[in-house]
Order: C-alpha cells, then structure tokens, then sequence
C-alpha cells in the first residue's frame, strides 16, 4: 500500500468515527431521559428570592420562537454531569441542558421538556481556563456579589500563587474578593499571619476564624449576610466545614487532608447551593490543586497588581522583570513591594508565554 493510500484509509477511518460519534450523539440526546434524583441539598425551595415565570412571547423572543413549549425563567441552583437543577417559581426542576451553565446563572428553561434552552446575561461571572484545554472556559460561578477564597496555613499549607490567581479571576469577574483563612487553631504562633501582610496591605478583607472551634465565624457570616457568595479554594482547606460551622443543619460531607502529602482530598465534587440563617445563599464549589487563568492578557495581569501602580517605569509597557531601570524591581529590592508578590507576579507572567 502506498503512502497516499495509507493517508487516504487513515482520513477515511477518522471521518467514519467522527460519523458514528454524531449519531450516537443523536441517538442520546432523543433517548434522553432526567437521571434520578441522587441527594436533596435542602428540602426548602424558598431560600432564594423568587424567581417570576413568563410566557414565550415575553423573554428573548429569538431564542423562544423556536420552542414549540411555554418557557419560564429559573435560576439554577446544582450541576452535575449532564444536568442541572433549577429553581422556578418554589420548584425545583431537574433539566439536561445543550448550552453550558453554572450555579448562580439565570436561565430560560421548558418545564415540560425538563431542559434548558438558553443562559440570561450575566452580572458577574468567575472562570478559569480548563485544565484539559486552555482554550476553552470553564465557568465557576454566575452572578455572585462575593467571591471568598477560602485558604489555610497549615494541613495544607498556604499557597500564595494559587491565592493571587484567584485575585486576578475575580478582579476580572467583577465580584467582591475576601480572602477566609480557616483552621487557624493550628496556627503555633502569631509571626506565621505574616504570610497574609501583603494582601492586607492592598486593600483585601481578611478574616481569620476555624471551623473546628468557631473562631471568627461571626466576622464571617456577617461579611456574607445578605449576599450571593461563592466559596473556592485548593483542596481540604475547609470550605465545606465552614459551611457546616456556619449552619450546623446542613450536614454537608466533609473529608481530611492527606498525611503523606498534605494535600487535600476532593469531597465535594459538584457545585451546589445553600441558604444560611443570616440571609446569605453560598455556592459551595469542589476544591482544586490548579488554577488557570481564563483571557488574561500581559496588560491584564499588570493591572492586577495594584502595589505596582504607585511607581513609575522608564518604559511604559515595562513587564517588570528584565528591562533597565524598573521602578517596581527596585522597589522590590527596597522591600516597599512585598518579594512572594513580585515572584507570583513573574510565574503567572512566564505560565502565559512571556519570557522574562
């Protein structure tokens, strides 16, 4: 067999799986059927605000004049795989969905079909790249007044980077950062709340409290009161024992960090959402180990730092990191701008393909 025959079979073969992947597809999607109802997060569907149903002919008319069905406008409240819950009207309503969606999203949806036909715009929106392609975004959560990187010092230990690229998403998604520090009953003296200076120094809310004993919790659930809130973070810092800390009827399931490695083990893995007594909704989302930033650009991640703005560069498109006579190198050096920061700033830097 020659060569050109060789690539003609191979491009033959790949357009006959591609074929097939189409028609299974199909074949799902007409089969497809609501999958049975696993765990009920809350018994009570009154914990968000409520949710006023429409008919077709009154929302997004070049979307619902094509559905041949009555569509009503929800909020979704759960993913999962292939599916989501959504919120309408006191219901909730388990539905497939053809576009993507996340927690905390306004969504037009058909009762009667169970599906969701179409994502309403949304106020504010925290994403990262996906981890298994770059190019695609992965959407954490919609329309969030707060988002609160839940970290720890210990048991797993703190990890600035992966705080400051949080910084640098939520900057970007226009929500409110606050930055919980739990188990804090580990902690051996005070000199170790060092770490946390420099995010203190620019303006971000810290509260430290624990889980475990109840410190700072107060702080804590009065700076959500009231507000639409997601917790993210690496995993095993606590995000669902502060949850549980915070109203102890939820009984959401918690796990430990791992002694070998101390890193932490994933618990929860879809998101979902609560309601707290004092008001707050908090979508509790699955802990990660990697966070990719989604569309950020060089001048993006400058604008990032706040500290860097105070100095003034020989060049106006200076990356800080080699050209001649950088007033933020030397105000590094000088100890004004905290070293962990610069550094953080030169890896996020290096990860989106700009050499130093």
């Amino acid at each position: 067999m020659s060569r050109e025959e060789r690539k003609l079979r191979k491009h033959l073969e790949a357009h006959a799986r591609r074929e097939l992947r189409k028609a299974l597809s199909k074949a799902r999607v007409k089969d497809w059927k609501p999958p049975r109802e696993r765990v009920k997060l809350n018994e009570d569907d009154d914990y968000l605000p409520p949710v006023k149903s429409y008919r077709t002919a009154t929302v997004r008319e070049s979307v619902v004049g094509k559905i041949d069905a009555p569509v009503s406008t929800g909020f979704v409240a759960e993913t999962g795989p292939g599916f989501c819950d959504v919120l309408s009207a006191g219901e909730r309503v388990r539905c497939r969905h053809t576009v993507e969606v996340a927690v905390g999203d306004r969504v037009l949806f058909s009762p009667a079909r169970r599906r969701v036909e179409d994502v309403l715009p949304r106020r504010t929106v925290l994403s990262r790249a996906d981890p298994h392609n770059p190019r695609v975004e992965r959407v954490i959560a919609a329309n969030v007044d707060v988002v609160v990187n839940v970290v720890s010092l210990k048991n797993p230990p703190l990890r600035p980077g992966l705080i400051d690229r949080y910084l640098i998403a939520i900057g970007k998604s226009g929500a409110e950062p606050l930055l919980c520090v739990n188990k804090i009953d580990l902690l051996a003296s005070p000199e170790e709340l060092d770490l946390l200076r420099p995010y203190r120094d620019v303006g971000i809310q810290v509260i430290l409290c624990s889980a475990a004993t109840g410190a700072g919790l107060e702080s804590l659930s009065a700076a959500l009161a009231g507000k639409l809130c997601v917790f993210a973070g690496h995993s095993g810092v606590g995000k669902s024992s502060l949850l549980n800390a915070l109203d102890p009827h939820l009984q959401i399931t918690t796990g430990s960090v791992s002694a070998a490695n101390e890193k932490g083990r994933h618990t929860t893995t879809s998101s979902a959402l609560y309601k707290l007594p004092n008001g707050a909704t908090v979508i509790d989302t699955p802990g990660i180990r990697e966070f990719g930033l989604w569309d950020v650009t060089r001048d993006d991640l400058r604008r990032y730092y706040h500290e860097f703005d105070a100095y003034q560069c020989a060049f106006s498109d200076c990356t800080h990191t080699h050209e001649p006579e950088c007033a933020v190198k030397q105000a590094v050096t000088s100890g004004a701008i905290p070293e962990a920061r610069y550094e953080s700033y030169a890896r996020i830097l290096a990860s989106l393909g700009v050499a130093p």
